[in-house]
């Protein structure tokens, strides 16, 4: 088999490949088995009809189409080994010749991604850290946070208007094991000063990585962009539908399609994309592992608690999660 490589673009290559002619034949008598066990002829069983009736019912350009299929698929591993080829995608397939007693020829176009050079990441990470940032609660927070649990207990006067309770030791109960007023007060408090940090913390990583993908000026390959979009649309329509409305009902009242959000979530998409793919090389870089302990459990966590789960699935997701995790406090113990 001869096959030459031909870059296209920063995110896409072909490989012209030619089957000789003697190896392209050798997919004959499996050609004629496959189409003979999915079509009757009167007077065989399926899979027993001799060749020339299979070439006189169906055309030479049938068993022609099927050995095609099997030299590709059996090409497909060797291509890839040979062209250290790491493809983000399957490829397209195009026939370039094809004829009884001649060389098989195709070509299959990969998307791949293009040579991406990050920026400092550490030196990045490091001047982002520096900077430490207090978290406090005003008294006019706590309070906020408060009447909002209140109004679970709130009650209506005369005037239709909202009234809350008085808040007691006794009604604190109501909302946990607490002893008393003040440990409650000191429980919301911290419980704001938790949600402050967080928030604190993924403002901090996102500052890191879009200064690190400033660097990344390459076009991002279609298929890579296009499934990070799948990905928004199918937790958009996972939001609508726990809020007890139908999606398809939602966008008829908004006046609006999917494909209108594909379009203002493109650039966000390309972002997103991009932040997974300096992750990506970045833990390739620093070495940076999960443990297969540490991950097995998770996986068990998820798909005990949620016996639908694909684990294979719960495994890659998790598995990429688990590493976006740990690159993330690389960076962050960077200071």
């Amino acid at each position: 088999m001869k096959t030459t490589l031909k870059n296209i673009s920063e995110c896409e290559v072909e490989i012209i490949c030619e089957i000789p002619v003697e190896d392209f034949e050798k997919e004959r008598e499996q050609a004629l088995k496959k189409i003979s066990e999915n079509v009757s002829l009167p007077g065989f069983r399926k899979g027993h009809a001799p060749e020339s009736l299979v070439v006189k019912n169906f055309g030479e350009a049938l068993i022609l189409e099927e050995m095609a299929n099997l030299a590709i698929d059996h090409a497909y591993p060797k291509i890839l080994l040979e062209h250290k080829m790491m493809s983000i995608g399957m490829p397209s397939v195009q026939i370039k010749k094809l004829a009884k007693g001649n060389p098989f020829e195709f070509s299959l176009t990969f998307p791949v991604l293009p040579d991406i050079t990050l920026s400092d990441y550490k030196k990045i990470a490091k001047e982002i850290m520096k900077g430490k940032e207090e978290v406090a609660v005003s008294d006019e927070e706590n309070e906020k946070a408060i009447a909002q649990l209140l109004k679970q207990y709130a009650t209506k006067n005369d005037k239709e208007e909202e009234v809350l309770p008085e808040l007691t030791d006794d009604l604190v109960k109501k909302f946990g094991p607490f002893a008393d007023v003040k440990e409650f007060k000191a429980k919301v408090t911290e419980s704001i000063v938790h949600e402050k940090t967080i928030r604190a913390k993924e403002k901090k990583r996102m500052q890191i990585m879009e200064k690190i993908i400033e660097s990344i000026t390459a076009k991002l390959p279609k298929i890579l962009i296009e499934g990070e979009l799948d990905h928004m649309l199918f937790r958009f329509r996972q939001d609508i539908e726990q809020m007890g409305m139908k999606s398809d009902d939602y966008l008829t009242a908004i006046k609006k399609t999917e494909e209108d959000f594909r379009k203002e979530w493109a650039v966000d998409a390309e972002k997103r994309v991009k932040v997974q793919i300096a992750l990506g090389k970045i833990a390739s870089a620093e070495k940076i592992e999960v443990p297969k302990d540490e991950l097995d459990a998770e996986v068990k966590f998820l798909t005990d608690k949620h016996k639908d789960v694909d684990p294979a699935r719960a495994y890659e997701h998790l598995q990429m999660m688990m590493l976006n995790e740990k690159t993330f406090q690389f960076l962050e113990d960077q200071k």
